[in-house]
Order: structure tokens, then C-alpha cells, then sequence
């Protein structure tokens, strides 16, 4: 799947092309975070919440499949990012001392739901990458001229 080895423990149900809808919305979902925690007066946990979601939204527009912009990496190496997402999630509200258990289970639900997208993706299905099409069309461009 993404390359970690627990990864192959998950069955790979949601595709490439569901992930990145699910990523945007992800992304969406912590910035309304943000906003809703800044109003509350909880600027730490509204920071976390707004650079959690620049990160999933830079991982979802550098990653090469359907809904990706730049498409500089492949979904194989957005899965590992994902794992890394999560991690930072869930390790969030210990790192920036959030006591509020309302803000902090965010946090740890974030890191939960991120945790098992990433787990039950089919880092494999490269059906929405530009790249892997490119290559198979020179490949079998060249396979016809010789």
C-alpha cells in the first residue's frame, strides 16, 4: 500500500480518486477548525488546527492522482505523508500543552480518522496519475516504432 509494513494489514477500499476528494475536505474541515477555535480564544489549538490543514492541503495538491495540481510525488509517497499527518495530529495537544479536552479530542480524532483513511487507502491505484499514463503511452509509443 504506502509502503509501511503494518500498511498491508488494512484492506485497500477507498481509491485514489475518493482519497483526494477526501483530502480536500479534510483539509476544509481543519481550517473551519482553526477559525472556530481562534473565536473561542484558543489561538494555540486555532495555529495547530490552520497548519494542520495547509499540510494536508499541500500533501492533496503536490500529489499526483485525480484531483492533485502539481503532481510532483506519487500516491505511494502521499500515503507515507498521511501517516505523518496523523502522527502530528494525534501527538498535537501534548506538544502545545492543549488542556481543553474538547479542543485536544479534536486533535485525537483528527489523528484517529486520519489514521484509518490512510489505513484502508489503496495506495496502489495510480489509474488517476498523469505521470504513470505518460509513460505508459511512450512506452507502448515505443514498443509500435521499432
Amino acid at each position: 500500500m504506502s509502503g509501511l509494513k503494518f500498511d498491508d494489514f488494512f484492506p485497500g477500499v477507498i481509491s485514489s480518486k475518493t482519497h483526494s476528494i477526501i483530502d480536500y475536505i479534510h483539509a476544509g474541515t481543519n481550517f473551519i477548525a482553526a477559525a472556530l477555535f481562534y473565536k473561542r480564544g484558543n489561538s494555540r489549538a486555532g495555529h495547530a488546527a490552520a497548519a494542520l490543514g495547509a499540510g494536508v492541503l499541500m500533501n492533496a495538491l503536490m500529489t499526483d492522482y485525480e484531483y492533485g495540481v502539481f503532481r510532483v510525488w506519487s500516491f505511494k509517497t502521499h500515503g507515507v505523508l498521511d501517516y505523518g499527518v496523523a502522527a502530528a495530529s494525534a501527538a498535537t495537544p501534548k506538544l502545545l500543552d492543549i488542556d481543553d479536552g474538547e479542543d485536544a479530542a479534536y486533535f485525537y480524532a483528527q489523528g484517529g480518522g486520519e489514521t484509518l483513511v490512510a489505513g484502508i487507502s489503496d495506495y496502489n491505484d495510480d489509474s488517476g496519475s498523469r505521470r504513470q499514463s505518460q509513460w505508459t503511452n511512450r512506452r507502448n509509443r515505443s514498443r509500435w516504432a521499432a
